[in-house]
């Protein structure tokens, strides 16, 4: 099998890119959909709450030790097999019996996700230091489209065939994909890489503990985890707030994360890039988190539809431009034999950040009054804030030749 290195550049980025996009796709079909499939279980805001949880908190545990295995045996076995799982949860997720069935769904497809990390490792590979960042916006791209198309087809689809056929069809594309990976995706990790990682343990607490010693590093991590807990918070509540307050169901809310998708889009497809080159990741991630925290504060209190999508572009572009960047940032100060390995830990970093996101974002929701379901919202733009003297502190020890 030949490695990613020997082919041609375009062809190597085009391929992952849509190994990645097909697979946010299915994503974004069940994500904008799934606080009114629990409450069609009957379930409370906490076990909605729970139900996006249960995504993240698989990929807390499992991306880390496949990102190393990925290390140790290549990107492409791993990636193969985690898309191949994905059908699986789909199809259990499309007849799950019971609410708690569909939080075992879930879980299961957070597993399967766990490749985005490794996606990322894969890009990190076949792209030089100077261009990391540029190349991590074409995950940000994927997830962007993803977030345009899948709401599109799920919302589509739950209104002419009901919330099983968005869930068959999420299965049938992660098919299509496992496929399309199977026959045209190359391996990116030469073989001597592969050797220098090949005796590390999967699960590998004193690795953890080296990069916790990692002050730059390390930082960065948590300043990723701060915002994207932030984000999280508002992500989760939104069904819930949209339905209070505009009385929107499945098919409305999945089009503001269409709306959403294009400006992340737009963000991250074309102009990350440029950006970059222009101001520097240490700027462009304070101007992401600045844009993020306005747009959480100004959305809940927006009187039209109008004024919401503006409050949305700004959550847009904010969390567009600090993905890629941060990420560009991650891999840069990293060694390149463990690529995956540190962006499994961030991928287990922003995994515990959606984790408490989803839990806490529901249930303060379910505890606020009709009248304060902002609060959710204004808290973390609030902590997005107060985050800001952190990050100045991380991004001035970060030195990168």
């Amino acid at each position: 099998m030949s490695t990613a290195q020997a082919l041609p550049r375009r062809r190597v980025l085009f391929t992952i890119f849509l190994t990645v996009l097909l697979d946010l796709i299915g994503f974004g079909m069940i994500l904008p959909l799934l606080t009114f499939y629990g409450q069609r279980y009957g379930a409370t805001a906490w076990q909605i709450g729970l139900l996006f949880a249960a995504y993240s908190l698989a990929q807390l545990f499992f991306a880390p030790p496949l990102g190393r295995l990925s290390d140790r045996i290549g990107r492409r076995p791993v990636l193969v097999t985690s898309i191949a799982g994905s059908v699986f949860a789909y199809l259990l997720f499309a007849f799950a019996p019971s609410f708690w069935v569909l939080v075992l769904a879930r879980a299961l497809s957070g597993i399967a996700a766990s490749n985005y990390s490794i996606a990322q490792a894969y890009l990190a590979d076949v792209s030089t230091p100077e261009n990391r960042s540029k190349a991590m916006g074409l995950i940000g791209a994927a997830f962007g489209l993803g977030f345009v198309l899948g709401p599109a087809f799920g919302g589509t689809l739950a209104h002419f065939g009901g919330d099983r056929a968005v869930a068959l069809a999420a299965a049938g594309l992660a098919l299509v994909n496992f496929l399309f990976a199977l026959i045209w995706l190359p391996e990116s990790l030469p073989a001597e890489l592969r050797s220098r990682t090949g005796k590390n343990p999967w699960f590998d607490v004193r690795g953890f503990a080296q990069l916790a010693g990692n002050t730059p590093l390390f930082g960065l991590l948590v300043l990723f985890f701060l915002i994207t807990f932030s984000f999280s918070l508002m992500e989760t509540t939104l069904g819930f707030y949209f339905q209070q307050r505009f009385g929107w169901g499945s098919g409305q809310t999945s089009y503001f994360f269409v709306y959403i998708g294009v400006v992340l889009v737009i963000v991250q497809g074309g102009l990350i890039g440029r950006l970059v080159k222009r101001f520097g990741e240490r700027r462009l991630i304070l101007a992401g988190m600045v844009l993020m925290a306005l747009g959480l504060f100004f959305l809940p209190t927006a009187p039209t539809v109008l004024l919401l999508c503006v409050t949305g572009a700004l959550l847009a572009i904010g969390n567009g431009i600090n993905n890629p960047t941060t990420l560009g940032l991650l891999s840069r100060l990293t060694d390149e034999s463990a690529q995956g390995g540190t962006i499994g830990v961030s991928r287990s970093f922003s995994a515990l950040a959606r984790f408490l996101g989803g839990l806490s974002g529901p249930f303060l929701f379910g505890l606020s009054s009709p009248r304060s379901g902002p609060w959710p919202f204004w808290a973390a733009g609030g902590l997005l804030t107060a985050s800001l003297f952190y990050a100045r502190n991380v991004l001035r020890r970060i030195s990168i030749g």
